[in-house]
């Protein structure tokens, strides 16, 4: 279930490994606790549960980053639109603050392609 928190999320196929999560929040950047953003498994310590990788803030309409990746924006202030990496693999729900959400592979739009940066994992 959703928060009324979230104003804004979808989920995109990056590339063959990787799913680029967009949301829209009604908080603060410094409200945000990417810790509690997991995908949870089965089987496994909570401590090794997938997270965020390669934070990004975004403008309200997102088009383009309005800091450089992993900082916070100097404005404190809502909404706050973010993007972030999620590694591909099953299950396929991500569990927030804010709700769980679905992660499915739509196309990802064009305005993200060529904003969004991007580091391989070793």
């Amino acid at each position: 279930m959703r928060s009324k928190k979230v104003s804004f999320y979808d989920c995109y196929n990056y590339n063959e490994d990787w799913f680029l999560v967009e949301m829209a929040l009604n908080v603060r950047p410094s409200e945000i606790r990417w810790e509690k953003f997991t995908v949870p498994e089965r089987g496994k310590k909570k401590s090794d549960w997938q997270a965020p990788y390669m934070e990004q803030y975004l403008n309200p309409d997102g088009t383009e980053k309005v800091c450089e990746t992993y900082e916070e924006p100097e404005a404190d202030e809502p909404p706050c639109r973010v993007i972030f990496f999620i590694f591909k693999h099953a299950p396929r729900i991500l569990r927030t603050p804010y709700g769980k959400f679905p992660l499915a592979d739509k196309e990802l739009p064009e305005r993200l392609r060529s904003l969004v940066e991007f580091e391989e994992v070793d």
